[in-house]
């Protein structure tokens, strides 16, 4: 039997103590046996972990297997090239990464509290760390609970658990068993760690510590949470092994036909050999995109200096271009979708009913219609709450509820000085009311508030027109439809009423004069509504999951636009996995009274539909569904715990950002396409120029250096500026790309293959026009071939852009990368470096042919771009 359902006298033969706790012996005792009252944590980060992280990666282990093939040939030069590309990718990688990287060291801390303990009959304090099951704890408004225990006086006792189960409202606690099984957020006399006492007092004894109580439980649950990949680190893997694939099979048939070629012409010798292996690393070389992940890694860092100026902290680099890939937002309610912040929207008296504007604690705000002061006056002096300005922002301390009673006052410009407390019967569970005598210009009242039945009941008048009137069965009625139509809403409702006292013995809740309601919620933020609209349009499905109620949540969900079924945690832990994932492709969007293994649950399911789930949350019950999302969002007034497993924190806490985030995250994956293209079109193109030399027994048109030469300078440099190039002008009209969509979906991968096939067919044209049977007519046919493959990797960027719709002449450093680079070509020809690399100086009929060459493969390539294009937007839509 759990705890909350014993009686207290159970419980402490249980636990083998009593009211005066136990022994100091006894304690230590138990402490060797069960240990600390401390949360586990993972290891820390090894640095050394995380460098060695951002070489995993397939096209990373073929550069590898490259840079060691080329010293084993004595390569240095090529070696050295490619190992410094390597090198500098990894350390911004690394810089990246470090500064982000932590464990779960927020969540220990949470429990490093002071807790007043009775030891041997005497209450003292000590760290919280050596609190023992069994133990009698003390608690009083604005302590921290230090562990899980069980009530065994209460007296006026409200805690906050918003953090723990998501209930924006205190929870008024008591000391009395509980029949059935419940959830947490039920167990109205229990309390748990890290939750906040916020008004009375409280004994209590321990009944879990440590990785037993529920923070515990969901420590464990955060430590077990696998990491999921990212999107993009699958493709790209996926996307590596095929092209290790592909760059393996045509070395091998290379080497076979040339080194068939040259034992047919002069037999097998050292130097053949050699020559045959380095045009096969050549080869390899040209075949890997190298440039690749050095534009993704500059693409992703641009992408968080970016959001962090949007108030968005990323704090995995990879995990920016997963936003961009998400299909499903699993959000939390409180402090997330709404504000956190109680606020009066309705007011009813029977001489009118009005609309209270301004959200939050923000004293601004009309209301749009004339009611009696007196329910504003009553809220206010009935109240132990206070509203202050601190930093520009407006905070409370106490009640939430009461705290929105005192805002709205302000906003009726409830002034009066003349009012005096005298009295006050605090609200207890018993009563739900809260009374005060009130001194008004020498004239004693009665102020009272609470539950609207039992104000209705202890009721024998209504204020109507500035006087009294009998309270008759038709104003009761009254009354009572007025509450369900805002109870229907999801509105919390507190009556008000009063009574004129003769004397302080007359201070009683009884024959009082009705004044009226007032109805509030935690509303949502306002820049909500039109952020779910804009991830609909993007193709995306918000999904709210909350801790507080089933009609509060749907009436939350109703006024930002999320609709479809709504389930309880009750529900949901009488369901399999499968009938899950049923009521989810049914369109399930509200999960209500969840607690932290549900979010999993939920998690998980959309994950084996195929999902990509972002997952937001402030509260600690939200830390192991953020790990296990694909990708986790913390706003940033949320605990240390949640932003701890969260991949992306928002420092302003606007949904708004979530929204700019999945743009930023579309945009830098659009980046990182365009490198690819480019990068591999080229690639392709010079892979098949040497391939189908070789398959024809030509000489070679690129030599080794050339290679390297167009791969790392001439075809590398563009690649790079990519990184910063503008995204296009659709980006969040398209549908989210689907979880098993390649790197390079169909039109893409037609593009490029009959890119570089363009290329292929007009260099080797070139080359067979200029060949002639001379050493010297062959180097001008290599030189041409080579300045023309130089020119067209251009070509082929800018076709690659325009895929994207991005226009034309923008981003500055794309074409000075370019120039510069046509720069150094020319250097290259037209100075004594050429003899590096056995160039030809060419001639004025030479670089004509080179310009109409790439002024006809433009051509070509850019109506090919616009009927793949047209067909990819046809197929979208």
């Amino acid at each position: 039997m759990n705890y909350y359902q014993q009686e207290i006298d159970d419980i402490y033969q249980e636990f083998k103590t009593s009211e005066k706790g136990l022994s100091q012996s006894e304690a230590e005792e138990r402490l060797e046996r069960d240990g600390l009252n401390e949360l586990q944590t993972e290891t820390k980060i090894d640095k050394f972990k995380i460098f060695i992280s951002q070489f995993q990666s397939f096209i990373i282990y073929i550069m590898l297997f490259a840079v060691l093939l080329s010293l084993l040939l004595q390569e240095y030069v090529d070696a050295s090239v490619i190992l410094t590309i390597l090198v500098a990718n990894a350390l911004i990688g690394y810089n990246q990464e470090l500064g982000a990287a932590k464990s779960l060291e927020a969540l220990k801390k949470l429990n490093f509290i002071k807790a007043k303990v009775f030891r041997d009959g005497v209450l003292v304090e000590m760290e919280s760390k050596y609190l023992v099951n069994g133990d009698i704890i003390s608690l009083s408004s604005g302590d921290k609970v230090p562990a899980d225990s069980r009530i065994i006086i209460a007296s006026k006792l409200k805690l906050e658990e918003a953090a723990l189960t998501g209930e924006s409202l205190p929870v008024e606690k008591n000391n009395m068993p509980i029949k059935d099984e419940v959830q947490i957020g039920d167990q109205l006399n229990m309390l748990f760690s890290t939750t906040t006492v916020l008004e009375g007092s409280a004994k209590a004894i321990v009944s879990y510590t440590g990785m037993d109580t529920e923070i515990g439980k969901i420590t464990e649950l955060v430590i077990s949470a696998e990491e999921q990949q990212t999107p993009l680190q699958i493709r790209l893997d996926d996307f590596g092994q095929k092209l290790g694939y592909a760059v393996v099979v045509i070395c091998i048939i290379v080497l076979i036909v040339m080194g068939l070629k040259e034992f047919l012409a002069s037999g097998i010798t050292k130097g053949v050999m050699l020559d045959v292996l380095l045009v096969s690393v050549a080869l390899a070389v040209a075949a890997v995109p190298s440039g690749l992940p050095a534009v993704v890694t500059i693409a992703l860092s641009v992408g968080v200096k970016k959001l962090l100026k949007q108030k968005a902290l990323v704090r995995k680099l990879s995990s920016v271009e997963t936003l961009g890939s998400c299909n499903v937002i699993c959000s939390d309610k409180t402090g997330t979708l709404t504000q956190n912040e109680m606020t009066v929207t309705k007011v009813w008296t029977f001489d009118a009913e009005a609309d209270v504007g301004g959200v939050g604690y923000l004293p601004e705000g009309e209301i749009s219609n004339q009611v009696p002061s007196m329910i504003f006056q009553i809220g206010k002096y009935c109240n132990n709450s206070s509203v202050y300005q601190k930093e520009q922002a407006w905070q409370i301390t106490g009640n939430p509820t009461e705290a929105a009673l005192l805002v709205t006052a302000t906003k009726a410009k409830i002034s009066e000085n003349n009012i005096e407390r005298v009295d006050e019967l605090p609200f207890d569970s018993s009563r739900k009311l809260m009374s005060v005598l009130v001194n008004n210009d020498n004239h004693l009242k009665v102020f009272t508030k609470g539950a609207p039945d039992q104000v209705l009941a202890a009721s024998t008048y209504i204020y109507k027109d500035g006087k009294k009137i009998a309270l008759t069965e038709e104003f009761k009625n009254q009354i009572t439809d007025k509450i369900h139509d805002f109870s229907s809403q999801a509105l919390r409702v507190l009556a008000f009423a009063y009574k004129d006292a003769s004397s302080k013995s007359d201070f009683t809740e009884d024959h009082l004069t009705f004044v009226g309601l007032q109805a509030m919620i935690d509303p949502p933020r306002p820049d909500v509504v039109e952020s779910i609209k804009r991830t609909k349009e993007a193709g995306m499905r918000v999904i709210m999951i909350t801790g507080d109620y089933k009609d509060t949540a749907k009436a939350i969900g109703e006024n930002i636009g999320i609709t479809g079924e709504i389930l309880t945690g009750v529900e949901v832990d009488k369901m399999s996995d499968e009938e899950i994932e049923m009521h989810l492709a049914n369109g399930t969007n509200i999960f209500a009274r969840v607690i932290p293994e549900h979010k999993q649950r939920i998690v998980s399911a959309l994950q084996r539909q195929g999902h990509i789930v972002a997952m937001t949350g402030d509260g600690v019950n939200d830390a192991p569904a953020l790990k296990k999302a694909n990708i986790g969002i913390a706003v940033g007034s949320g605990t240390d715990a949640a932003k701890e497993a969260s991949d992306l924190v928002l420092l302003d806490d606007s949904f708004t950002n979530i929204v700019n985030a999945i743009e930023e995250g579309r945009g830098i994956y659009d980046n990182i396409q365009k490198a690819i293209m480019h990068l591999l079109s080229g690639n392709l193109s010079e892979v098949l120029i040497i391939f189908m030399s070789a398959l024809f027994g030509w000489s070679l048109p690129l030599t080794a250096v050339m290679l390297l030469w167009i791969n790392l300078v001439t075809d590398g440099a563009p690649a790079l500026t990519l990184a910063v190039d503008p995204y296009g002008d659709d980006i969040m009209q398209r549908k989210p790309k689907s979880g098993g969509e390649g790197i390079l979906p169909g039109p893409e991968l037609t593009l490029i293959t009959t890119m570089g096939m363009y290329s292929t067919i007009i260099a080797l044209i070139l080359f067979l026009i200029y060949r002639g049977d001379t050493d010297e007519s062959l180097m001008y046919a290599q030189t041409t071939v080579f300045s023309f493959v130089v020119v067209s990797e251009f070509v082929l960027l800018l076709v690659s852009r325009g895929f994207f719709s991005v226009p034309l002449f923008t981003n500055i450093w794309l074409w000075t990368s370019i120039v510069f680079c046509i720069f150094l070509q020319l250097v290259l020809i037209y100075t004594p470096a050429r003899g590096i690399f056995e160039l030809a100086e060419l001639e004025s009929n030479h670089l004509i042919s080179i310009c109409i060459a790439a002024f006809i493969l433009f051509i070509v390539c850019y109506f090919t771009m616009r009927v793949l294009r047209a067909k990819k937007l046809a197929v979208a839509d």
